[in-house]
């Protein structure tokens, strides 16, 4: 799902959005998504001639992102711990990553 950034954390790779699809519902009208805080952005970590180096991305307000949703929840898992996930949530707002900038 394409946002569109409204602020971003460099230090702690997480950024606000606003997602730039609306919600409908048979007869009801269609209603903007809300505003999803702490999205963390994807970066990548390639060993180059015996080098680790971590890749972060350039994420700026206004920039387009492009969200992917997590099948479960990401509350408790980014720790590195191993959770039962709630039955009750799939493909949750809260469960966005930023997989980079489209536009």
């Amino acid at each position: 799902m394409p946002a569109r950034v409204i602020s971003y954390d460099k230090t702690e790779r997480e950024a606000k959005v606003q997602p730039l699809y609306k919600k409908k519902e048979v007869d009801r009208d269609p209603v903007v998504l809300p505003v999803l805080e702490g999205v963390p952005v994807l970066f990548q970590r390639y060993e180059v001639d015996g080098i680790e180096k971590e890749y972060i991305p350039v994420v700026k307000a206004g920039d387009v992102v492009l969200l992917s949703f997590s099948q479960r929840e990401l509350d408790n898992v980014l720790s590195g711990q191993a959770v039962y996930p709630s039955p009750n949530r799939l493909f949750p707002l809260n469960g966005a990553v930023i997989m980079g900038v489209i536009a």
